[in-house]
C-alpha cells in the first residue's frame, strides 16, 4: 500500500496526542515556570501552538502568509488554553482531511507564508508538536526531577 497524505494527517493527530500527554498532571506552578526569561512557559507554549494551528489553517486556505497577530491567543487560563488547543487542532485536521486527504504528497501548498510540498508541510507541522513536547518535558523534569517521564509518556 502506498504512503499517502492521509497517513501524514493521521500522524499529525498522533503527535498532538503525544504533546497533550505531556500536560497530564502538570501543576499550576509548572505551567508558568521558565528556565530563562527568553523561554516560553507551558501556558505560552499552548498559546503559541493555538496560533500555529490557526495561522497554518489560514495560510493553507488562502495560499498567503497569514496575519499572525489576528491568530494570537491571549487566554492564560491553563484549562481554557487546553480546550482552545483541542479546537484549533480539530479545525486544522478537519480541513486537512477534507481538502488534502486524497492529495498527492507533492502537491504544492502554502504553510506559514512558504510554498512547499504537502508532505513536507505535514511533516513540518508534526515537528512543532515534538519540539514543544520536549519543552514541556524539560520544564516538568526541571521542576520535579522525580517525574517518571518514560513511565508516564511511553507506558
Amino acid at each position: 500500500m502506498s504512503f499517502v497524505s492521509d497517513d501524514l494527517i493521521n500522524h499529525l493527530v498522533q503527535t498532538r496526542n503525544l504533546f497533550l500527554k505531556h500536560l497530564q498532571g502538570v501543576t499550576e506552578e509548572q505551567t508558568e515556570w521558565k528556565p530563562y526569561s527568553e523561554c516560553m512557559s507551558i501556558k505560552e507554549t499552548l498559546a503559541h501552538l493555538i496560533c500555529d494551528d490557526r495561522s497554518a489553517l489560514d495560510g493553507l486556505r488562502s495560499g498567503r502568509e497569514p496575519d499572525y497577530d489576528a491568530h494570537r491567543e491571549h487566554e492564560r487560563d491553563f484549562g481554557k488554553l487546553v480546550e482552545l488547543l483541542h479546537q484549533s487542532h480539530s479545525d486544522l485536521i478537519g480541513f486537512l482531511r477534507e481538502r488534502y486527504g486524497a492529495s498527492a504528497l507533492d502537491e504544492m501548498v502554502t504553510l506559514w507564508g512558504q510554498e512547499r510540498k504537502l508532505g513536507s508541510a505535514l511533516a513540518f507541522l508534526t515537528s512543532e508538536d515534538y519540539y514543544h513536547a520536549g519543552q514541556v518535558a524539560f520544564i516538568r523534569l526541571a521542576t520535579n526531577p522525580e517525574w517518571n517521564y518514560y513511565g508516564e509518556i511511553f507506558e
